[in-house]
């Protein structure tokens, strides 16, 4: 395809950045030659099948997560952050809730969870996943909001168990920001007094992820405004070269809503067009990509309404096999691209 090509021609040319943003900037890569075979890192032992279990799981236990209602948290919303940290801490990593009090509102308290797996050689630089729990308020408020954004912030629990298994270079940091549904508040706050000491080398978001490929939609990755150069070499390695998915533009979806769907594809989809935590990394200068299945969040008939469910998820993913392929295959981009990433200098 021609647009692979220049990329591929430019990537080999140019001399890029290790990473892009997040401080002082390591020793250069020259494109896909200087990439790690990715056979040789280990495999995870996850699967779409056990992903979307815990989704069903996790919505269920944990409905109404909205952060305030009339400035009072309500459902789930602090259970929920409990839980993850919980959950986190038990698989090793250092985990603290971040209270914001008042911010904005009189009785209005933000929760970010940041769970942490200290890395051998770079402790000190971060590689996060980002993803909000929070759902939201407002009129067509959701119950569940297993898609946006139950699917994203259950799939940072399986990247945390994936990754306190194996060593890492670069500290894997779990983020599971509140208040993105009022303005990306959560992200907005921490980014603003970021952990003394780190270098975030990339921030990768997952907010509405696993309706797509083999589902008759995209699974689409983005990039940051300034980071095309860079993630786009990085998005064709991992995703076409090795994983030998099929590649698409993502552009059909956004005329083509469910329930005629496209070709089931993957798209390198350039600059981010959506508008989640990722959001405030890179206006800070960091690296950043985000996944997410389909490629506008009102391509998804059930955005912000109460029947979105994971029985709701099935149906416009055209199956229960489709969604649980889709979920993996989604985990498996991203997993390649965090272990392309920490292997460079």
């Amino acid at each position: 395809m021609f647009k692979r090509l220049v990329t591929a021609v430019l990537a080999t040319a140019l001399v890029l950045p290790a990473f892009v943003g997040g401080g002082a900037v390591p020793a250069a890569a020259k494109g896909k030659s200087d990439f790690i075979d990715l056979d040789s890192v280990p495999k995870p032992k996850i699967t779409g099948k056990e992903i979307i279990a815990g989704l069903e799981d996790f919505v269920a236990r944990y409905p109404l997560r909205q952060s305030v209602l009339a400035g009072t948290p309500v459902g789930s919303n602090i259970p929920a952050s409990e839980f993850l940290a919980k959950e986190t801490r038990k698989l090793g990593y250092k985990t603290r809730i971040i209270e914001y009090e008042g911010e904005g509102q009189t009785g209005n308290t933000v929760r970010v969870i940041e769970a942490v797996k200290r890395g051998t050689t770079k402790p000190n630089e971060w590689i996060a996943f980002v993803a909000h729990y929070d759902t939201v308020a407002s009129a067509g408020f959701t119950l569940e909001g297993a898609y946006d954004d139950g699917s994203g912030t259950n799939i940072l629990r399986y990247f945390a168990k994936a990754f306190s298994k194996i060593k890492t270079k670069r500290s894997i940091a779990i983020l599971w920001f509140d208040g993105e549904e009022t303005g990306l508040r959560g992200s907005s706050l921490y980014t603003n007094e970021l952990p003394a000491g780190v270098k975030f080398r990339a921030a990768m978001g997952f907010d509405m992820v696993g309706i797509g490929y083999p589902a008759p939609y995209c699974i689409c990755i983005y990039h940051g405004p300034i980071d095309g150069a860079f993630a786009e070499p990085i998005i064709d390695y991992v995703n076409f070269d090795y994983l030998g998915f099929p590649e698409g533009n993502g552009g059909p979806t956004a005329a083509e809503k469910w329930p005629v769907g496209t070709e089931p594809h993957v798209c390198s989809c350039g600059p981010n067009i959506r508008n989640s935590d990722e959001r405030n990394f890179a206006e800070k200068g960091i690296f950043s990509m985000r996944w997410t299945g389909m490629r506008t969040a009102s391509d998804y008939p059930g955005y912000h309404q109460p029947w979105d469910t994971v029985a709701f998820m099935e149906q416009v993913a055209e199956g229960r096999e489709n969604l649980e392929m889709g979920t993996e295959n989604t985990f498996l981009s991203a997993y390649y691209t965090t272990m392309l990433l920490d292997a460079l200098p």
